[in-house]
């Protein structure tokens, strides 16, 4: 579907004589709010065979391969540009009255957004070319790509109030998002977790990451849906287990909350949106972006200032009890878009570390039992240092922990792992002895840095 403005500009008339065209039946069209889209095959049916003169825009011959938004922040119109669905570039950047409400993750914050930056973040905002199923879901729709998924559904998301308005529309933010409206649940090959008929919009083509995910609204609720790899489907367990691991360890407030669902058929992990239609969850990845902390230089440096110029409240321990965490857990996917902060979105302030999410790679969710009965199960670390020593080495707080909490830790790996059909007793005490192994590397490190009493 095509805009009056962008129907008019391919046939070379005015907007008005599009509006004109589609009332009288020469163009097939639906009315969106109080606005018209005009069917694309049927411009092209009236396009003259002609060529258009003049320079192609952005050096693309065939202009139905162009679109034209504004990125909107809720009700604030932030830049508006043109996308080619072709070569996934953008360009056309005009900057609008609403540029404070850009999101962190389009160039640095001391510097006017460019077409390269903002190219990216759409990239990172649909949905990865690597997700199972991806393009038979697409093929089957009639897209060519990942982000022209995200585009028909406006770009609308469940972690932010980031969209991508057609210009000339006159579509509403309280009309269209996800927190106050309904939305299409289970798009099948995407979400991979509902058999249901897909169409209509969806969160599910803004929810970035290789596993398959499904947003659904239950008990007035908006549930993340998200499945795990293989035969043995780790990742829900893992989630599962991580959630009370970090029971013992945090407040309930520091972590998000993991629990097991069932799908057609597939075990799942579920868990809550951590925001709202008032607040958003911000990447590290964005946040690095914004403040130029860039590789070359200490990321971990580089976030932690990031953090204290944005007044973040306990930004080194934040990160510390992190690295620790993830240190227990094994977790190798710790990267720059598995972790962040939240702040208001529309007074642009009042940020805070977001809860701990997304585990899943944790507790040596790729290795085999050979592999863990070779002897300690090493990895690669993320996101600060490669080694896990040397991230560990990080750590300036370990005041708050306490390895007593852990008593009995062992049992409950046994418990949630062995509700995996898939995994055998010997996998399953090869991961408790690779576990113990870790706590007593952070345990001792907790003592020789003196934040333990003699005896640990």
């Amino acid at each position: 579907m095509l805009t009056t403005k962008e129907a008019a500009e391919r046939l070379g008339v005015s907007t008005r004589r599009v509006t004109e065209l589609v009332r009288g039946g020469d163009l097939k069209g639906e009315r969106f709010g109080r606005s018209w889209m005009v069917d694309e095959a049927a411009v092209e049916q009236r396009l003259s065979r002609q060529p258009r003169p003049g320079r192609p825009l952005m050096g693309e011959r065939d202009e139905r391969n162009l679109s034209r938004h504004t990125l909107m922040n809720r009700e604030h119109p932030v830049i508006d540009f043109t996308y080619d669905r072709r070569t996934r570039e953008v360009g056309e950047l005009k900057a609008r009255e609403g540029l404070a409400w850009r999101p962190l993750g389009i160039g640095r914050l001391d510097k006017e957004p460019n077409r390269y930056d903002l190219a990216a973040w759409i990239r990172a905002r649909s949905i990865p070319d690597i997700r199972p199923h991806l393009s038979e879901e697409l093929q089957r729709l009639g897209l060519g790509s990942a982000p022209e998924l995200m585009f028909s559904s406006l770009g609308l998301s469940l972690s932010d109030q980031y969209w991508f308005k057609p210009l000339g529309t006159d579509i509403s933010w309280r009309d269209v998002n996800f927190f106050e409206n309904e939305y299409a649940h289970g798009v099948r090959g995407i979400g991979c977790l509902a058999s249901a008929a897909s169409g209509g919009r969806t969160p599910d083509a803004s929810t970035d990451g290789m596993l398959a995910k499904s947003w659904v609204r239950e008990g007035g609720a908006d549930w993340l849906l998200k499945g795990g790899t293989g035969n043995e489907n780790r990742e829900p367990y893992n989630e599962l287990l991580a959630t009370k691991l970090l029971t013992r360890l945090l407040p309930k407030e520091s972590f998000v909350e993991y629990q097991l669902a069932e799908r057609h058929g597939l075990t799942c992990s579920a868990c809550k949106t951590m925001v709202d239609a008032h607040t958003e969850l911000i990447s590290a990845q964005d946040v690095l972006c914004g403040f130029g902390a860039t590789e070359g230089r200490s990321i971990h440096q580089g976030y932690i200032r990031a953090l204290e110029e944005l007044a973040v409240k306990d930004a080194r321990g934040s990160i510390d009890r992190m690295i620790v965490i993830d240190h227990l857990m094994a977790n190798f996917d710790r990267h720059e878009r598995n972790f962040g902060l939240i702040r208001d979105a529309e007074s642009l302030d009042h940020y805070r570390v977001a809860p701990l999410f997304d585990h899943g790679s944790g507790f040596c969710a790729r290795a085999t039992t050979k592999e863990l009965q070779r002897g300690p199960y090493r990895w690669v670390s993320h996101p600060f240092e490669e080694y896990p020593s040397q991230q560990l080495a990080l750590v300036s707080d370990l005041s708050w922990f306490d390895p007593s909490l852990l008593d009995g830790f062992a049992d409950e790996i046994a418990q949630v792992l062995g509700e995996n059909p898939a995994l055998d007793e010997e996998l399953i005490e090869a991961v408790q002895r690779q576990t113990a192994r870790q706590l007593r590397t952070v345990t001792d490190l907790a003592a020789e840095r003196g934040f333990l009493v003699a005896g640990w």
